[in-house]
């Protein structure tokens, strides 16, 4: 949000979003998504956060993104002739998209607050807004499917176009499916372009201590 932005922009000095007039967030857009992020503005505030956290944050990766917005079992019979193999179109199932399960079609012609639509537009798994609001960052390079993390997609240190995911709130619903893929260069800056953070899992345990 713009408010968790501004206090890594406090705290490590650096240059807030390009439409903050006087260094300040819009007036009532606290809680919205930041906006104008380039894939080095997300990966510099992941690092940040890591280190005063002590924990491992990241943009996820393209797969992650998606296993995150899609979840796992499918809701639906596979299509006839498609291409989703029957599994769920958008975060919360199959339905279209609405007023009220997501941002999009310029039905509100802005962002909104993050978490304004759950729990009807959240995912599987309690992940809000990966439909509409704001295109997101990945780590992953834009490459052809099937997804193959060995293939070079997640060379961090590649300047070529990174994956953008869950459409925004301009974008008519055939763009804010889960499957839906996009592309941009890392430095790459817009109004309807922000991100979120991977929290790694915790290490599992070793086998000794799970049998206690």
């Amino acid at each position: 949000t713009n408010r968790q932005y501004q206090a890594y922009v406090q705290a490590a000095k650096v240059a807030v979003p390009i439409h903050w007039k006087n260094d300040k967030i819009p007036m009532g857009k606290e809680d919205h998504p930041v906006v104008n992020i380039s894939l080095d503005d997300a990966v510099a505030f992941c690092e940040w956060l890591s280190r005063k956290t002590g924990q491992k944050l990241s943009l996820p990766s393209e797969a992650e993104w998606e296993k995150a917005a899609r979840g796992g079992l499918p809701v639906s019979p596979p299509k006839s002739g498609g291409t989703e193999g029957g599994a769920r179109l958008y975060p919360w199932g199959d339905q279209p998209p609405d007023e009220k399960r997501c941002n999009y079609d310029m039905n509100i012609k802005d962002t909104t607050p993050v978490g304004q639509y759950s729990p009807g537009g959240d995912s599987p798994y309690g992940c809000v807004d990966m439909a509409g609001n704001v295109w997101e960052w990945t780590r992953s390079l834009f490459k052809a499917y099937p997804y193959d993390a060995e293939d070079g997609r997640e060379n961090l240190q590649s300047r070529n176009m990174r994956v953008l995911r869950g459409g925004s709130f301009y974008l008519i619903h055939r763009h804010v499916r889960c499957a839906y893929r996009n592309r941009n260069n890392p430095d790459f800056r817009n109004y309807y372009l922000g991100f979120r953070v991977l929290l790694a899992p915790i290490a599992e345990r070793s086998a000794a201590n799970s049998e206690l």
